[in-house]
This record gives structure tokens, sequence and C-alpha cells, in this order.
């Protein structure tokens, strides 16, 4: 491809583009320097550049448009669907100008009003419609002249006079119809999301009824877009890289710039050592025990990752179900619950059998009790780990706040600070020292 951009011909670079797939075109791009870049795409066509930048990150297909005249944006936002032309336009420093030409303007003016976590912002204009009356022969002509200009051919779309959505026809179905019959004998009911549904609640839908599309309507159930299986795997892994950026507690991963990125995530990690300072304090109250039975500080960490790695799972899985619904997330809770005490004993009697042999060998006194000690806090604090991992998260929603910032550093520090109580608590009570 070097070669080619070099010595400037159109026609091979046009030939050799058509035989790959965007991705690989993408890895091929990421090898060429910032000149080979541009002058790569100023030697394509409008309707290549629209295939490869529909596969870009939104603010890389922008940079992209950027290097190209008024005229090219215009036509390559055109042939783009709207849902990936409104989330490249808005990053586009001429937007309103290129809204004010474009010849869909209206349907990406539409992706635009919706918020990002809506379904409508979205959705999908590319797949063919058809009315309940319309006969065989006539649909099946209508197909093959609208294939070409859609992305969706598995199932056709059905409305009613009114627009209103009543279902779908596989093409498979329509191809082995005969005349006479209608659409309306061969059409069967299919589940629908509102454009204003939540996105992600819509893609879990997609995929809990195994459809590679969806019909998406609107309040008066008018047929008004799809979401398709190339959305739902785009947002899928957006939402499993937003929680995880959440669950680490980072704000913002996308940052360019070291300094930017280091300056967005030192107020969290600040926030985070104030945080970690009860834990200190609580340690400093029970100086007196560990300096008495120095062999309680070797069981220390242990006690403290144990209640904070079962905390991050039960945290896990109550996000994912948070997603589907709260009572099924609450409902869970109970089994997470009751496997945390299963765990902490199990954990406890290993533990505490282990410190009672090496109380024993280094000639601790009370090895029993400080067995008993090790046993109980480690039983206790695994316990209750799954307790924060589930509660603290369905607050946050019950309060209206994304449960995904309940973040496993916050967690593990409520962890922390009660497993040193429990810990050095048991051991004052059990081995005297006061």
């Amino acid at each position: 491809m070097k070669k080619i951009i070099g010595i400037k011909d159109k026609k091979a670079l046009l030939e050799l583009i058509k035989t790959m797939h965007p991705y690989d075109i993408l890895e091929a791009i990421n090898e060429l320097t910032e000149e080979e870049k541009e002058m790569f795409f100023l030697l394509l066509p409008e309707e290549e550049t629209a295939r490869i930048v529909a596969f870009m990150e939104p603010e890389e297909a922008a940079d992209v448009m950027e290097d190209l005249d008024f005229e090219a944006q215009k036509n390559i936002l055109e042939l783009l669907e709207s849902d990936d032309a409104a989330d490249i336009i808005v990053h586009l420093e001429n937007e309103e100008e290129l809204l004010d030409v474009l010849d869909n303007e209206e349907t990406i003016s539409q992706a635009l009003t919706y918020d990002e976590n809506e379904v409508g912002a979205h959705m999908s204009g590319s797949f063919i419609v058809l009315n309940l009356g319309t006969d065989i022969k006539a649909a099946t002509k209508k197909v093959i002249k609208e294939a070409g200009e859609v992305s969706v051919l598995n199932h056709i779309f059905v409305v009613d006079e009114a627009n209103h959505f009543k279902g779908v026809v596989a093409l498979r179905d329509l191809v082995k119809t005969k005349a006479p019959s209608y659409i309306h004998d061969i059409t069967k009911l299919s589940p629908y999301v509102f454009d204003t549904d939540n996105i992600e609640t819509s893609v879990h839908k997609m995929k809990d009824y195994g459809t590679h599309e969806m019909a998406v309507v609107n309040e008066k159930l008018e047929l008004i877009g799809i979401l398709t299986i190339d959305d739902a795997i785009e947002i899928y892994d957006a939402e499993s890289k937003d929680d995880f950026e959440k669950l680490s507690a980072l704000p913002d991963t996308s940052t360019k710039g070291v300094f930017k990125a280091a300056a967005r995530r030192l107020p969290w990690l600040i926030l985070l050592l104030f945080l970690s300072m009860p834990v200190a304090i609580a340690t400093s109250r029970f100086e007196e025990v560990i300096t008495s039975v120095a062999v309680l500080a070797l069981f220390q960490p242990l006690i403290l990752d144990a209640g904070g790695d079962v905390a991050s799972q039960t945290l896990a899985v109550t996000l994912r179900l948070l997603t589907k619904d709260s009572k099924k997330a609450l409902k869970n809770g109970g089994k997470e619950m009751l496997a945390g005490m299963i765990n902490g004993i199990g954990l406890g009697i290993v533990a505490g059998i282990v410190s009672y042999v090496i109380s024993r060998i280094i000639g601790i006194q009370q090895p029993f009790n400080v067995s008993l000690v090790v046993f109980i806090s480690l039983a206790i604090t695994v316990a209750t780990g799954p307790i924060f991992g589930l509660f603290i998260p369905l607050l946050l929603h019950k309060l209206k706040v994304d449960p995904a910032v309940a973040s496993s550093p916050f967690i593990t520090t409520l962890i922390d600070i009660t497993s040193v109580v429990i810990y050095f608590g048991c051991a004052t009570l059990l081995l005297g020292v006061i």
C-alpha cells in the first residue's frame, strides 16, 4: 500500500481496497505516516472513504474528514448510516454548516436529539419496510429493488397504513411463498423497543430474544428505525470498557496527553488516599495487640484481601444483573451472601489451622486462641464482603446514580476498615490484651 500511495496511483489503490475488509484497511493505515494517511484518503473515492470511516471511532473519523473539503465531507456523511453520521458530525467544527446542506439532515438531526444512553441515538434507518396489504409478488419486487440500498436483509419489517409496527417477515419465507398470497399471511410478531428506552437494557433484550435486528418505535408505536447486531456489539464493547474504568475509579481513559490524563486521575487517587486513612487510624488503635502477638501481623494482609476479593466478585455480578432487572440482582444477592458464608468458614478453618501450626513453631503463647482469632475474623470478613458488594450498588441504583461508580477501590476500602476492626477486636477479646 505504501508503494501505491507513494506513486499516487488511484486506480491501483482502489483495486486493492475493494478486496479488503474495512478492519484490515484500518490495520494497514496504522502502519502509514501522517502524510501517507492524508494522501491515502485524498486518493480514495468518497464511497470507499465512507465505508472505512464507518468502522472508525467517531473522533478518529472526524480527524480524517477535517482534512477533506466541504463537498467531500457532505457526500461522505450522506453515504453513512444516520447514527454513524450523527456520531461523527458532532466532532466536526463545521457541524451546523453541514447540517444545513445534507440531504439526510432530518434523520441525522433526529438522532442528535436523543441522549447517548437512549436507543434513538443508535438506531439505523437502513432497512426495508412492507405494508400488511401488499401481495407477495409486489413485495418481492420491492425487496429486490431496495436490497442494494440497505444493510439489513434477513428480516423485512412490516407496518400497517398508519406506519404502526406489526411484525417481521423473514427473507426466506418471502422467497418460499408463492402467489396469490399477502404479506400479512407470513408476518410474524417480533419484539420491539422504544426510542427512549435505555440502550444497554435494549441490547440485553436483543440477546435474550436471540435476534440480530430489532424494531425501534416511538410512543405511538410507529416504526422509526431498527437496532442492529453491529450496534449491539459496539455498545457491549463500550459498556464493558466504561464499567471497567468506573470499577477502577478511572474518570476517562480516552484523554490524550500524559499530563491531561494524570490531571484527570489525580483527584480520584487523592480521594482514595483519604479513604484509606481510616484503615491506618483503625490499625493504630490496636498497636498493643500487634506488638504483643506479632503473628497477627502475618495474617493481616490475608484478612483484608480476602474480604475485598469477595466483595469485588459480588459487585461485578450485581452490576451485570442491574442492567437487566434490579429484582434479579437482589434475589441473586441471597445466593452471594450464602456463598460468602460457606467460603468464609472454609477459608477460616484452613487459615486457623495454618496459624495454629505457625504459632506453635515460633513459640507463641495461646496458639489455639490465635488460630481462633484468625478463623473468626476471616469467616466474618469474607461473609461481610458480599453484603457490601450487593447493597452499595443497589442503594446507588435506587438513588438514580450509576451503580458502576461504586467502584472496587471504594468497596475495598470499606472492607479494609471493617476487617481491621473485626480482626484486632477479636484479638483484644480472645487474647486478653488491653
